[in-house]
């Protein structure tokens, strides 16, 4: 049973931290799981931290629930029997109280060398014990946070800037997950501005993004209105309907890729007549396209099935116009330090064109830089869950398998990962678990929540419940990059907005504007 406590002055004996109550005995603690105390002074708030003084160092904890609590209305039938006469015959204000309750995140305490160490609670605090707000520099020092980090937003009810260190956040790889118009977009464009302006002496990476719906492509855009800031000079945009692949560079590993119906064998006598032609090619001869490939095969000694198989795909992969005797753009030259190559593919239609073009430039990617002939990058991929979708076949998702090794792989070559999605559901599990740091913003879909949980060992329940509850634009920090789940409200972008961000009566409006214009036109002609 919970006593009511006196309320007293909202400072400490030292005048330095704001006391918001005391903790009580319940019938599940004190532990080190859980702590409850009553608020005597200013507010608790769900989602904020708190902290105490501990045997250890001292403990930071985070509120999960706030409960306002009244013995006069505990009983249902003396309420109902007294009804109105209740609270002026008998001093009811005056025993209402909150209960705040609270999970214990950690011990904080500094080493003789002023080195920030986070242990586990192990042994539970005593009843009595004040309960303070927690001290903003203390907590950025427990969550781990960098002067030199990324700054995504900031924390409510706390002045603390959310600020991972970028090893942390991006080196594992990064989910980013949310349902449709809770702001996942202007989270990537606002870590994709902390990336571009970063100087070389803080480390600089290179920024690919595989832009579905051309949201991107506004960073290669000189900036009129001076509110913005402008990255065009840092952003190069690769209009994805005009890439050509050189034929020459379909090696066994992009071929098993893009060609999983064709048999081991078919693929190897495929990819033999390539290498014939590759070594010609280097002897002098001259670059090749899929027709001279053709060419050479009906021209070989294969069998006829094995042959008639092989000009069915081949052909199947013209009908794509995306091979070509040489490669536009060269993958290379897209990667630099410090820049953000955005690889627009608003234009195509071929889903299968699609996935190949992924495919292609995520495989090159991650092999160059295994071979470090290109620098560290992190590759945004929005619209995840069609590309690396959990059940599908490798026919239909073509870019899964070397998408899979970049998130298994990738962190010890330099080569990260940042998957975007609106459908947690239907990514692929292996790869969602290899993304060791999730930004989770508003998700309500109860199989959604399931599956990110079952993926992140890092997401508790209580964590869990508070997403749903999520307003646009605020997210939830977990993982890798932090070191405890964080609420945080993402910060306002810098760039320019991208074009299609309008509302249904702005669409409306220009598309009635157009229709009015188009009439005066057709009236001046007449």
């Amino acid at each position: 049973m919970v006593v009511k406590v006196k309320e007293t002055s909202g400072k400490n004996a030292e005048g330095a931290r704001e006391v918001l109550g005391t903790v009580v005995s319940t019938f599940e603690g004190p532990s080190p799981s859980t702590v409850d105390f009553v608020v005597n002074n200013g507010k608790a708030h769900k989602g904020m931290f708190v902290e105490l003084e501990y045997s250890e160092g001292t403990m930071i904890c985070r509120i999960n629930d706030v409960i306002k609590t009244n013995k006069y209305f505990e009983r249902p039938d003396s309420v109902k029997e007294i009804g109105e006469e209740l609270e002026r015959k008998f001093p009811t204000a005056e025993w209402e109280f909150l209960l705040g309750k609270a999970k214990p995140l950690g011990v904080f305490k500094k080493n003789s060398e002023g080195k920030v160490i986070v242990e586990r609670t192990t042994f539970p605090p005593s009843p009595g014990t004040k309960v303070f707000k927690a001290d903003d520099s203390r907590l950025t020092e427990f969550l781990g946070f960098d002067n030199e980090g990324l700054k995504l937003g900031t924390m409510q009810f706390h002045n603390v800037e959310v600020s991972p260190n970028l090893s942390r956040l991006l080196q594992k790889h990064l989910a980013v997950l949310a349902l449709s118009g809770a702001g996942k977009s202007v989270f990537a464009a606002s870590l994709i501005e902390e990336l571009l302006s970063r100087k070389k002496e803080q480390g600089q990476v290179a920024v690919i993004v595989f832009d579905i719906h051309g949201e991107y492509t506004c960073f290669g855009e000189p900036v009129k209105d001076k509110k913005y800031v402008d990255f065009s000079s840092k952003t190069r945009i690769v209009d994805a309907s005009k890439v050509k692949i050189a034929a020459s560079k379909l090696d066994s590993a992009f071929l098993s890729m893009i060609l999983p119906k064709l048999s081991t064998p078919q693929r190897r006598d495929l990819s033999s007549i390539i290498s014939k032609l590759s070594s010609e090619m280097k002897s002098g001869v001259g670059p090749f396209d899929l027709n001279t490939i053709k060419t050479e095969v009906m021209q070989s000694d294969l069998n006829e099935k094995t042959a008639s198989t092989i000009l069915a795909t081949v052909g199947e992969l013209e009908d794509l116009d995306l091979f070509s005797k040489i490669d536009n753009p060269s993958v290379l030259d897209l990667v630099k330090s410090g820049q953000l190559t955005v690889i627009d593919l608003s234009g195509i239609i071929s889903q299968r064109k699609k996935q190949i073009i992924v495919a292609y430039f995520a495989h090159k990617l991650f092999h160059s830089r295994r071979s470090k002939r290109v620098p560290p990058f992190s590759l945004f991929l929005e619209e995840a869950h069609n590309f690396i979708p959990e059940k599908t076949g490798e026919e239909h998702a073509i870019a899964k398998g070397i998408l899979r090794t970049i998130a298994r792989e990738g962190r010890k070559f330099g080569a990260s990962l940042v998957i975007i999605s609106q459908r947690p559901k239907h990514l692929d599990t292996t790869t969602l678990a290899n993304c060791n740091t999730n930004v989770i913003l508003r998700i309500t879909n109860p199989y959604d929540l399931d599956h990110i949980a079952q993926s992140s060992e890092a997401l508790d329940k209580s964590s869990m419940d508070l997403v749903s509850s999520l307003r646009v634009g605020e997210a939830l920090l977990l993982g890798e990059a932090v070191n405890a789940p964080t609420f945080f409200r993402v910060r306002n972008r810098k760039s320019q907005p991208s074009k299609h961000e309008f509302s249904l009566e702005e669409a409306a409006k220009m598309y009635a504007a157009s229709q009015e214009s188009a009439e005066d036109e057709a009236d001046t002609f007449l």
